[in-house]
């Protein structure tokens, strides 16, 4: 039976996982969960995940939630551990992989569930008034971040440049995120160039 991925588009640890099942040819089914849909209220996918959050893997019985996690167990359970693969043995080289996505929770995480959040559960018609509360200000502070971020020009910064440059021709990049870039574009965002 292939894996099982509860995820969405929309989540960068859902892509992140998909964009990698693809890249790496595993066979998975993907349980599209679209934000706000009331699948993600039910007993049934609370038992997967208490905290009813994407993404979810199931492979046969063994159920993992967090994408980091899901990316760790995919890398041994595969063997993608080689010198130059996506999880490398070395545990200096380990270390540092995993001294990055830590940063990434406590550094873009956070900020961007406090803004998606709230407006997702307001669109679903189930928000509760802490949501509510949350979103009195939040066009004003989001205006603020996007302006800051809008159209950012990573040209000034070679390193970073490249690397985007190099994702953006990774095999399925396009197909991972083409639901994200449709968000961007429905709210009128511009997204980042390298």
């Amino acid at each position: 039976m292939p894996l099982k991925l509860y995820a969405n588009f929309i989540s960068q640890p859902s892509r992140t996982v998909i964009w990698v099942l693809k890249v790496k040819n595993v066979d998975f089914h993907l349980v599209e969960m679209n934000p706000g849909t009331d699948f993600f209220k039910t007993d049934e996918f609370k038992a997967l995940n208490p905290n009813r959050l994407v993404p979810v893997m199931k492979d046969d019985d063994y159920v993992l939630t967090e994408g980091m996690a899901i990316l760790m167990y995919l890398s041994d359970k595969f063997d993608w551990t080689g010198p130059k693969d996506l999880y490398p043995k070395d545990i200096k080289v380990r270390a540092r992989i995993n001294e990055f996505l830590h940063w990434h929770h406590t550094n873009t995480r956070l900020f961007t569930l406090n803004i998606f959040r709230p407006a997702t559960a307001k669109k679903s018609n189930s928000a509760t008034d802490k949501d509510l509360e949350a979103l009195d200000g939040m066009d004003a502070l989001i205006e603020r971040v996007f302006g800051l971020l809008e159209g950012f020009l990573f040209s000034k910064y070679p390193k970073v440049a490249a690397w985007i440059g190099r994702m953006k021709k990774t095999a399925h990049n396009e197909e991972v995120h083409k639901t994200l870039e449709g968000y961007i574009a429905k709210h009128g965002l511009q997204n980042f160039h390298a």
